[in-house]
């Protein structure tokens, strides 16, 4: 029995041995990761975080948890813990997992209308981007962007122009020998959110093209494949430019620092 009992307390301390070297090789292991570089902590989205969160629910549930990361890698304005000033703010958007949480990300209740925060005086517009188009994935909710436009020259007056492909699988490409010249649109804009673009919502034509593209066939599932649904913040007259762009032209966007 006093035998039997020996090896039940040897084991036990051999799994206690076991656990406390694994946690030693991932302590380390972290350390050689940011050996060399200074360490930042900023909170990180375990989960997707629901567009209306409080920045206190949604780190008392577990959806936000503190990581320490190089200090090169962390925005300047990443949130790196729940103030009392920030508990009570909530997300203006859906915050994706493994995405930092960012201050412009965080808003006043008020703000919040329909899962879409807008600043006041402000209205929302959503265009639609193939990937290279949208910084290939790097626009996220909170950023700030720049957006550009290219238009024909000579052709477009001939017939001819510019054309998008329309299923975001190739570049756009112009007609004609006409000039093509790209100008800024809007200089700083603000991004509300972002998100993939369904079948359905991109499947007649390409997320910006000219007068004169090309369709795509509504039944071709690779219509859709590659493009982001970008919804901006911009004052009425701008409104109106980016409609027409969105019609007319080839917007592209360029990523700013906050």
């Amino acid at each position: 029995m006093k035998r039997r009992v020996l090896i039940a307390a040897l084991a036990m301390l051999l799994a206690v041995l076991g656990a406390g070297a694994v946690l030693a090789y991932v302590h380390q292991a972290v350390a050689r990761a940011v050996d060399g570089q200074k360490a930042a902590t900023a909170l990180v989205a375990q989960q997707a975080i629901p567009s209306g969160t409080s920045a206190r629910a949604a780190l008392a549930d577990g959806l936000l948890h503190a990581e320490t990361l190089p200090a090169d890698s962390v925005p300047a304005n990443a949130v790196r813990s729940v103030t009392p000033v920030l508990a009570g703010l909530v997300t203006s958007a859906q915050v994706a997992p493994g995405q930092l949480l960012l201050r412009p990300m965080l808003v006043t209740t008020a703000q919040v209308t329909g899962g879409v925060a807008l600043p006041r005086g402000m209205v929302a517009i959503t265009m639609a981007f193939c990937m290279p188009e949208a910084v290939a994935g790097g626009v996220h909710a909170g950023s700030t962007v720049e957006i550009f436009d290219t238009a024909g020259g000579h052709a477009a007056a001939s017939g001819g122009g510019l054309t998008a492909s329309p299923d975001c699988s190739g570049s756009h490409q112009e007609q004609g020998g006409g000039i093509a010249r790209t100008r800024v649109v809007l200089p700083r804009v603000q991004v509300l959110s972002v998100g993939p673009a369904s079948a359905s919502s991109a499947g007649g034509t390409s997320p910006a093209s000219t007068t004169g593209a090309s369709s795509a066939s509504a039944s071709d599932p690779t219509s859709s494949e590659g493009t982001v649904l970008v919804t901006f913040a911009v004052g009425p007259a701008a409104a109106q430019q980016l409609i027409q762009l969105t019609v007319t032209g080839l917007p592209y966007l360029a990523l700013l620092q906050p």
